[in-house]
């Protein structure tokens, strides 16, 4: 049967590390020079009013069978310093009980000073690697949204994995659709929005 190592992977891949809002000084006690930019989470989520929240879904497959998640991401808390997003996911296998996963609360710093070597594009892109390769419009529970579609191909313990990724400043949280392949194994996933409440 599929280990949760199969569900975790490619979940942080449209979302860089959470940063903190405000770093003083450099490393050597030096009033700190470094550019300052917009989280990019923070970014979307405040968009959006406080109670916003979306539903993804998300079948990992293989030949050993298939695991379901689902997780609810919501908008609890929007100031102009921060935001505050509640995650909750439950995991199902086939005969096993539905594992409930208790929620989790992530606080995303409306601003953030750049670290050293890192230029502002590694934190719009969802990967380091990945190639923007189209736009297209897709309906959305009832709106049409523009999405970007990004592609490339990142390391995984059981081989390369190639991901697509459909995301969108429109929609709370970004991810529309993701589709993830580890050829050696022939582990699809296939995460997509269930509901949106805009």
């Amino acid at each position: 049967m599929l280990g949760l190592g199969f569900i975790t992977s490619g979940c942080g891949s449209a979302s860089k590390p959470i940063l903190p809002k405000n770093l003083s000084q450099s490393s050597d006690g030096s009033n700190d020079k470094r550019l300052e930019m917009i989280h990019p989470e923070y970014a979307n989520w405040s968009k959006f009013s406080v109670g916003s929240q979306v539903t993804r879904y998300r079948v990992v497959s293989n030949n050993s069978g298939k695991v379901e998640v689902t997780s609810v991401w919501k908008l609890t808390k929007k100031t102009d310093d921060y935001v505050e997003v509640v995650s909750q996911v439950n995991v199902h296998r086939p005969g096993e009980p539905l594992q409930e996963n208790p929620p989790e609360t992530t606080r995303f710093a409306s601003r953030f000073k750049l670290p050293d070597g890192l230029s502002e594009e590694f934190f719009q892109l969802p990967n380091i690697n990945a190639k923007k390769i189209g736009r297209e419009d897709v309906e959305v529970h009832g709106k049409t949204v523009q999405a970007d579609i990004y592609e490339w191909t990142e390391s995984n313990e059981a081989g390369p994995m190639i991901v697509n990724l459909w995301r969108s400043d429109q929609v709370p949280g970004r991810i529309v659709r993701q589709e993830m392949l580890i050829e050696s194994s022939q582990t699809k996933t296939i995460e997509e929005l269930r509901g949106v409440l805009w």
